[in-house]
């Protein structure tokens, strides 16, 4: 299991989650992409794009304490050693719709928006990928209009020379945990005492 690919299993589990929630609602043609929203890289209308836009490092959030890993080899010896602490991070995806009127779109859009809505945790069985541990959630969340209002959707489209669209920004949280091993550690498995006079 690589743990490193929380990342692109996140999105992958979001594209599932979007594909699959529109052909139940009879669009079967839709196309849900995760690259730059442009009209270049959008082949195929009508569609949803679910561009990751950024990540970033929890500092509230931060575990500073190691992690105590025990694991048993093929022999059967118990090893234990501490691991670097995990790091808390949350992927910044940037939800956009495209179809052939702005009618369809705004459609398009409520849409992915109510199945984001309706999916506010990605776990277990509905995540695609091995890098979610046992019985770990990982949230969505729509971000607040104060970190990203009408201003900075006017100048991400601006930065890219498209037309500005309607946009929403979703966030989700997700731990990278550390591997390497920084002190092992020997326990005591038997003591003897004795008394001399």
């Amino acid at each position: 299991m690589a743990q490193y690919e929380i990342i692109k299993d996140v999105s992958v589990t979001l594209t599932k989650t979007l594909t699959d929630a529109f052909k139940d609602a009879g669009y079967k043609d839709i196309e849900v992409y995760n690259t730059l929203p442009t009209e270049e890289n959008i082949k195929k209308l009508p569609a949803i794009c679910l561009f990751l836009s950024s990540v970033s490092v929890d500092k509230l959030h931060r575990e500073r304490d190691v992690v105590l890993v025990s694991e048993t080899t093929e022999s059967g010896e118990i090893v234990e050693y501490e691991r670097q602490p995990t790091m808390v991070i949350w992927l910044y995806y940037l939800l956009s719709a495209w179809g052939k009127t702005p009618q369809e779109e705004h459609v398009l859009l409520g849409l992915a928006m109510r199945v984001l809505h309706d999916h506010p945790m990605l776990s277990g069985e509905s995540f695609s990928g091995e890098s979610l541990a046992q019985g770990e959630e990982l949230p969505v969340r729509v971000v607040d209009e104060q970190e990203f209002g009408y201003d900075e959707t006017m100048a991400f489209w601006r930065s890219l020379g498209e037309p500005i669209r309607p946009t929403v920004l979703y966030r989700v949280g997700a731990r990278l945990r550390g591997v390497r091993a920084m002190r092992h550690i020997t326990r005591v498995a038997a003591r003897s005492i004795s008394f001399k006079r």
